[in-house]
């Protein structure tokens, strides 16, 4: 896989886990399915420990730390390891060139490259995951 890509990857989910961590010391528990987390019963937005806005969406939930947000969808049994390309362009925001890639467009056809080699397999709905990875729930 191309290291720069696999750089963000790897940071997105970094702070992804941060994001669900923050989430669960702040009384929102980790759904085990996507459709349980549409069904949580919490305000759609709102302050996490530390004053740290969120807001929920769809399958998915974005945390919005001082440092930059993580915007992220839970997967079919409650994966948050998952991403797609316009989920890691927006966690790379402006620091794309800080991974390799002069625009977004060059991030997308590296995306898709991977893809299309295999390194990156498709879940049948929103998400992707890299192949042959050994994650666990707790990723």
């Amino acid at each position: 896989m191309n290291n720069q890509l696999a750089r963000l990857i790897s940071d997105y989910q970094a702070s992804v886990r941060t994001a669900v961590e923050l989430m669960q010391r702040s009384g929102i528990l980790r759904p085990s399915t996507c459709t349980d987390w549409v069904e949580t019963d919490i305000p759609d937005h709102g302050e996490l420990e530390g004053g740290i806005r969120y807001f929920k969406h769809g399958f998915g939930c974005a945390v919005h730390f001082p440092t930059g947000a993580v915007d992220f969808d839970f997967g079919d049994h409650g994966e948050i390891h998952g991403y797609n390309v316009g989920r890691l362009a927006g966690f790379s925001n402006s620091r794309l060139p800080e991974y390799g890639f002069a625009t977004e467009d060059a991030l997308k056809e590296c995306f898709k490259e991977e893809v299309a080699a295999g390194s990156l397999v498709y879940s049948g709905y929103i998400l992707y995951y890299v192949a042959d990875a050994d994650y666990s729930r707790s990723v």
